[in-house]
């Protein structure tokens, strides 16, 4: 009779673990690089002044994603590896310990239970192959490295790539500088982002006094050897009030650190210092100022000299003129 459990057990136990597997809840998975659809999206968050010529602007992508199902990631799937031989060992060695004891003491019984549930394998967790649904969800995150172009009075265009966040920086005042003249009114700025089948766009305005700002901060004095020889000219006149002084490079190689002081009875223009700094081939560069007359002035002349000085010894010659002022 004591043998009568390993015989049992010889003849049930397999050779190998079965294993039952219970599924896990399933889940939903949004695929953002097999997106269907991209879209910009923009939102300005600063707008240039005076004292700041900081442009700001958040980009963002809004993804018609596809839905993949699969295994709830995080959730435990009870895996049972069932080793027979266990818990008939357990069972016999409780029937030949204790024999009809556990009929009749509740306690042999429910401990009798709790050992078969140990003999039971652990867990581990489980992940299903994920399945592609026919929904799409939409999903709006940072575009990192997307891109905006900015333009300035359809005159100016420059296309800029966004940081890791999605933000793009940019100093307008150096957008500004780059107008083939000065800023004679308000600017209207235009960003957008575009992908191959969306667009989106947000313009605003400067007004023209900022947008003159910004045109004068915007001045490169960076030192530069040129290539070939600057050939700057200059001109003055008076506009809207502004006394303008404008240089042309007429040569084939920019000026550097280009600069002038004026020299005038006006106490209010006498030793002021213009900056006109690098002047690329081909192109103009202003500075201007408010004459200081009164407003009911009608008729004015005023004398000015201009000294000039330049990096690379290229400077204009001095200028002596007349401005004429001439009220409404």
């Amino acid at each position: 009779m004591r043998y009568l459990p390993v015989v049992l057990l010889a003849v049930l136990a397999p050779a190998s673990v079965c294993t039952v597997t219970a599924a896990a809840g399933p889940a939903q998975i949004a695929d953002d690089p097999a997106a269907v659809r991209v879209a910009p999206v923009l939102r300005i968050t600063s707008i240039p002044t005076a004292d700041d010529p900081t442009l700001n602007v958040e980009l963002a992508k809004k993804l018609d994603a596809p839905i993949y199902e699969a295994a709830e990631p995080d959730a435990l799937a009870t895996e049972a590896k069932v080793d027979p031989t266990r818990p008939i060992a357990v069972l016999f060695d409780a029937i030949f310990t204790d024999g009809l004891s556990l009929l009749v003491r509740p306690e042999k019984f429910a401990g009798l239970l709790t050992r078969l549930e140990t003999a039971m394998g652990g867990s581990k967790r489980i992940t299903s192959e994920r399945r592609r649904t026919g929904e799409t969800r939409e999903i709006t995150t940072p575009w990192s490295a997307g891109a905006v172009t900015i333009e300035i009075d359809d005159a100016v265009s420059r296309w800029v790539v966004a940081d890791d966040s999605g933000v793009v920086t940019v100093n307008l005042a150096d957008e500004v500088a780059l107008l083939p003249s000065y800023p004679r009114d308000a600017l209207t700025v235009k960003v957008s982002a575009a992908t191959r089948t969306d667009r989106d766009e947000q313009t605003f305005r400067i007004d023209a006094e900022t947008a003159r700002a910004l045109y004068l901060r915007g001045v490169d004095m960076s030192a530069h050897i040129p290539g070939a020889l600057p050939e700057p000219s200059v001109s003055v006149r008076v506009e809207d009030g502004l006394l303008v002084v404008a240089i042309a490079n007429h040569g084939g190689g920019a000026t550097a650190q280009l600069r002038g002081t004026i020299e005038s009875p006006l106490p209010a223009l006498n030793g002021r210092e213009m900056l006109f700094g690098k002047i690329a081939p081909g192109r103009e560069r202003a500075w201007f100022t408010a004459l200081p007359l009164p407003a009911t002035t009608r008729y004015a002349e005023i004398p000015v000299r201009i000294v000039f000085s330049e990096q690379n010894g290229y400077a204009p010659q001095e200028l002596t003129a007349v401005v004429t002022v001439l009220g409404d």
